[in-house]
C-alpha cells in the first residue's frame, strides 16, 4: 500500500544483502511467530518445508503468550534459524515468497511507527548494512516526506496519547528540536548531549506539573540558548568525572559476564576492549592504572579518529532519536528516557576507547562492527540495557550533573599523556 511516509534519506537506498551479511539476523536470537502465520505454517503441505516447520516451531504456553507472540523457531546448535539453507538464505522465502514470512522477519531491520494517520520509517543499527548507510554520511542524516510502498504484513508500532496544543502534536516539535540539538556542530557531541539533558530535565518538570501549554515556550527558550555563545561556553567548562566513568566501566564488565551474552561479533569487541585497557590480566589491577591506560588510549587513539569522524556519533544519536520516537510523550518518564539514551552512548564510547588501545587506532570497519554488534546486544538482550541503567541509578548517578560528568569528553589539547 502506498503511503506518505517520513523517513531518513538512507532508507531510500537500503536493501537486505542476504547471505552476504556478516551478521545474519537469522542467527543468534529468537524468531517470533504470530498466531496467524503459525496457523499457516501448520497447514503447509510442501515436500521440503513441512517437516522442517513442524520440527522447528514451538508454541509459547506461558503468561507471555499473545496473538503477536504466539510461537517461535527453535534455533539449532549453531544458533541458526532452522529454516536457513546452506547459503544462509531463508527456505520459506525461497519456496513460498516474502508474503509467507512472519511479521518479524518481513519487517526487520525496518521500524515502522504510526501516530494517528502519520507513518515514519527508519531502521535498526543492529543490521550491518543499515549501520553503514545511516552512519557514514559526513553531512549528517536528512529526512524527507516520500511516497513509500508499505508492506501490509510489516509490524507497526502505534503511538497514542501524544500531547497536543492548539491542535498540533507537541511531541514532534520536541523530537525535531532534539535532533536539531544533536546536529548542532558548534558543540562537541558530548556537549550536545549535555545540552539535551538540561532541556529534558526542564521538560520533565513541565510534564510533572501538566503544564503542556508551556512546552513550546521552553523549546523557544532553549533554541535561543543554542545560539548564545556565552551559554555554549559554559557547557565547555563542565568537568568530566573519570573515576565515575571507570567505576561504571568495571561494573559493565561484571554485568556482561553475569549475563553470559553470546553474540560473537560483540564478544570479539568486548574482549578487545578488555585487552586495550589491560583488564584481561588475572592479577589485581589498581584503579589508577586503569585511569592512566584509559586516558592514554583516549588521547593517542580515540581522539584522532573521533575528530575526523564525529559525524558517525552524531548520526548514531539522531537515528536513535528518530526510530525510538524520543522523547515519547505517552509516558511521563521523560528524563528516564534521556538517562537510557545517555547510558547507551557513554558505554559505547567506553568500548571505543578500550578497543582503540588494543588496535592502536580505529578504522571505519571496526567502528561499524562495534556499533552494530553493541546495538544488537542492547536491542535483543533487554536485561543488559536494564542492568546498564541500574548501574547508574543504584549509585545515585541519575541527575543532570552526574550524567553530564559521565558524558563529558576530556579536553586533551593542553596536556599529553605518556
Amino acid at each position: 500500500m502506498k503511503e506518505r511516509v517520513l523517513l531518513p534519506s538512507y532508507m531510500k537506498t537500503f536493501s537486505c544483502v542476504g547471505s552476504a551479511c556478516e551478521d545474519s539476523c537469522c542467527v543468534g536470537w529468537t524468531v517470533e511467530l504470530d498466531k496467524r502465520i503459525y496457523k499457516k505454517y501448520k497447514n503447509i503441505k510442501h515436500a521440503e518445508l513441512t517437516s522442517k516447520l513442524n520440527k522447528g516451531m514451538k508454541r509459547i504456553k506461558d503468561a507471555s503468550a499473545s496473538n503477536s507472540k504466539y510461537a517461535y523457531f527453535v534455533m539449532d546448535q549453531q544458533k541458526r534459524c532452522p529454516m536457513l539453507n546452506e547459503e544462509n538464505l531463508c527456505s520459506i522465502q525461497l519456496n513460498l515468497g516474502e508474503e509467507m514470512l512472519s511479521p518479524v522477519c518481513t519487517t526487520y531491520p525496518k521500524i515502522l511507527n504510526r501516530k494517528g494517520t502519520e507513518f515514519e520509517l527508519s531502521a535498526k543499527l543492529s543490521c550491518p548494512e543499515v549501520t553503514r548507510l545511516a552512519l557514514l554520511n559526513p553531512t549528517g542524516i536528512e529526512f524527507e516526506q516520500s511516497e513509500y510502498d508499505l508492506n501490509p504484513s510489516w509490524a507497526i508500532n502505534s503511538v497514542n496519547g501524544a500531547q497536543s496544543i492548539g491542535g498540533s502534536d507537541i511531541s514532534w516539535n520536541l523530537r525535531e528540536f532534539s535532533i536539531d540539538i544533536i546536529q548542532c556542530r558548534n558543540l562537541s557531541v558530548s556537549d550536545r548531549m549535555i545540552f539535551l539533558g538540561l532541556f529534558m530535565n526542564r521538560l520533565q518538570v513541565l510534564v510533572d506539573k501538566k503544564q503542556y501549554e508551556s512546552i513550546q515556550l521552553l523549546i523557544d527558550e532553549y533554541r535561543s540558548k543554542l545560539g548564545n555563545k556565552n551559554y555554549i561556553s559554559s557547557l565547555e567548562n563542565i568537568a568530566d568525572n573519570l573515576p565515575m566513568q571507570i567505576k561504571t566501566l568495571l561494573e559493565l564488565i561484571m554485568l556482561r559476564r553475569k549475563l553470559g551474552i553470546s553474540n560473537q561479533r560483540y564478544l570479539d569487541c568486548f574482549e578487545s576492549m578488555l585487552k586495550g585497557l589491560d583488564l584481561d590480566r588475572s592479577q589485581e589491577i589498581e584503579i589508577r592504572d586503569i585511569e592512566e591506560k584509559y586516558l592514554f588510549n583516549y588521547q593517542e587513539y580515540f581522539v584522532p579518529f573521533f575528530s575526523d569522524h564525529e559525524y558517525i556519533f552524531e548520526n548514531y544519536l539522531v537515528n536513535y532519536i528518530f526510530e525510538s520516537m524520543f522523547p515519547k510523550m505517552d509516558t511521563n518518564q521523560i528524563f528516564e528516557q534521556y538517562i537510557k539514551m545517555s547510558v547507551i552512548y557513554a558505554m559505547l564510547k567506553m568500548h571505543f576507547v578500550g578497543i582503540s588501545g588494543q588496535d592502536k587506532g580505529i578504522t571505519i570497519d571496526l567502528a561499524i562492527k562495534l556499533i552494530q554488534s553493541f546495538t544488537r546486544v542492547i536491542d535483543h538482550y533487554p536485561s543488559y540495557l536494564k542492568g546498564l541503567v541500574e548501574i547508574i541509578t543504584n549509585h545515585g548517578f541519575d541527575t543532570v550533573a552526574h550524567i553530564a560528568a559521565l558524558l563529558k569528553d576530556r579536553n586533551v589539547t593542553s596536556e599529553r599523556i605518556h
